[in-house]
């Protein structure tokens, strides 16, 4: 009998015809491109598998586990249909347990799901099982009085088990690539535009492997009026998004080919396109030429280079 959830999730992963959270983060199109062709690759949470997905197309050695058999059963079919090869586990954080040796570990949106004690006990193990040289990747949520959690998010069994700093303290014995701290707004199957502020991570164990180098985007601290930014709708068209807030100062475009998970209401769609539009520090997620994301950083966009 298959896994059910009241989760807001599980409506989008049901659903063979629609792409619940869009296509893979940057950070981790990023990290790709310095990635050696037999690197291991472990995506805890991995949902329907944006990011499992786009990697395993790369070539990598990916395993990516969830615990929603939908979201399982459609990264496999995804993958199937697309000739790509990885290994995939239905399995729950709360117990899991981690072998091997892994070159990337990769957890979006999941240990704020787990109690402080048990992400600390998971993450403990992760940090074991990379090798040295490797990296671990995070995207976590931390609700505030300002940006609270909403019903869907804690339906879907949010715990709140994250301070501000604590996750990036928690590897300071490792080396930080990426530390973003910005609230953003998207849109899912089912329910509104939602927001969530989000503490995105990336370090590097102590070791030899690729090198990098953090740079600032060369945008100003300013950000677009409230009115403007908050009237920008998910799926707007980039030239209806122009007309409202004028030209960005920087944008960064991230090209992906082939047969991607898509956006939306697209589950697939052949060639990817992300583009990141800065207006100082508001920043529109621009796919395929549509809008579909906007966010207000807290901390200093930045760019990744990585170097074999």
């Amino acid at each position: 009998m298959m896994h059910t959830s009241p989760a807001f999730w599980e409506r989008g992963y049901a659903d063979m015809g629609v792409s619940t959270m869009g296509g893979p983060n940057h950070d981790i199109v990023e990290m790709a491109k310095a990635l050696s062709p037999e690197s291991r690759v472990l995506d805890l949470g991995c949902g329907e598998g944006r990011n499992a997905y786009y990697l395993a197309a790369c070539g990598f050695q990916v395993k990516a586990m969830d615990i929603s058999e939908h979201g399982i059963k459609k990264l496999s079919a995804l993958a199937v249909r697309a000739g790509i090869t990885l290994e995939t586990e239905v399995a729950n954080l709360e117990t899991y347990k981690v072998e091997g040796t892994w070159d990337v570990i990769l957890c979006h949106g999941v240990i704020d799901y787990l109690d402080n004690a048990r992400w600390r006990e998971l993450l403990t193990e992760v940090k074991a099982h990379t090798r040295p040289g490797g990296f671990n990747a995070y995207t976590c949520m931390l609700f505030t009085d300002e940006y609270p959690a909403g019903p869907e998010f804690i339906t879907g069994g949010f715990k709140h088990s994250l301070a501000q700093e604590e996750l990036a303290e928690f590897y300071n014995d490792w080396q930080m690539v990426r530390h973003d701290r910005y609230v953003k707004w998207d849109q899912h199957p089912g329910i509104p535009i939602h927001c969530h502020p989000v503490d995105k991570v990336v370090a590097k164990k102590p070791g030899a492997g690729p090198t990098f180098e953090s740079t600032l985007v060369p945008a100003s601290d300013t950000f677009l009026p409230k009115d403007i930014f908050d009237s920008i709708e998910m799926g707007m068209p980039v030239e209806e998004m122009r007309k409202l807030c004028g030209e960005p100062e920087v944008v960064d475009r991230i090209g992906m080919g082939g047969v991607q998970i898509g956006v939306g209401p697209d589950c697939t769609v052949d060639g990817y396109l992300l583009a990141l539009w800065y207006y100082g520090r508001s920043v529109m997620y621009v796919i395929n030429d549509k809008v579909w994301g906007r966010a207000l950083y807290n901390s200093p966009p930045t760019r990744v280079n990585f170097t074999a």
